[in-house]
């Protein structure tokens, strides 16, 4: 018997790249591009809703710029279960600094706190700095009022929602990463019979590798409908 080949796992530098974010607009391409090289703005903040690629184009703008210049990537959704406000000390000493999810911490007093004289040092340094957010500066439940205008200062801009065509293109170009030939015609059938959120989407992704890996097969649809169920039909 052939021993099943096994899934190789990737790391997320790995699936969330730039030349793998599918761009909405031609304007947030040149703006990412123009931030990634330290050109023209010095304070990004980047809103949208869920599963818009926030998270992906934090982390792929942090690996690109650290290529060569000192930058790290918080997840404050994460930080605020497992570290303490003054984590956010201490950060001059980076180029790029990327603080995501942050509305997770509105609210917190303490937390507030802790991101204003955090937004103020690096600033004070010439840190480059990039925010994300569900929400937009002036619509974050902020109670520290002088932290909202600080949030206010930077280039505000808004990612809008994927449509079905953005999806799919997604969709490919994950596979891709993965070593997977994702034709249209299956892409498009996720789409129509599966679900539209994209979290869930990129689960099926993962899923379906993890299962043409081991089973030496090409991404049809009798196979997705094998793996996955038949959907909708």
């Amino acid at each position: 018997m052939t021993t099943p080949q096994i899934p190789l796992g990737l790391y997320p530098e790995q699936l969330y790249q730039l030349s793998a974010f599918h761009y909405a607009t031609a304007e947030l391409s040149t703006l990412v591009e123009d931030f990634c090289n330290g050109k023209n703005e010095r304070f990004i903040y980047l809103w949208g809703g869920e599963a818009v690629g926030k998270t992906h184009l934090a982390i792929a703008i942090v690996d690109a710029v650290k290529q060569h210049k000192r930058a790290v990537y918080l997840s404050l959704q994460e930080l605020i279960s497992t570290a303490a406000p003054d984590i956010l000390q201490g950060l001059e000493g980076q180029c790029l600094v990327c603080l995501d999810e942050v509305e997770a911490v509105m609210g917190n007093r303490g937390w507030e706190q802790a991101l204003f004289h955090c937004f103020n040092h690096l600033y004070e340094a010439g840190v480059q700095l990039l925010v994300l957010s569900r929400f937009s500066p002036r619509m974050l439940p902020c109670q520290l009022a002088d932290l909202q205008s600080r949030l206010r200062m930077g280039l505000t801009y808004h990612i809008p929602n994927l449509s079905d065509t953005d999806k799919q293109q997604v969709l490919i170009r994950q596979a891709k990463i993965r070593g997977l030939l994702l034709p249209d015609s299956v892409a498009e059938y996720l789409l129509r019979q599966y679900s539209r959120d994209m979290v869930t989407l990129i689960h099926y992704i993962q899923q379906l590798d993890n299962a043409s890996m081991a089973a030496k097969r090409r991404l049809t649809i009798p196979f997705v409908k094998q793996i996955l169920g038949y959907g909708a039909d």
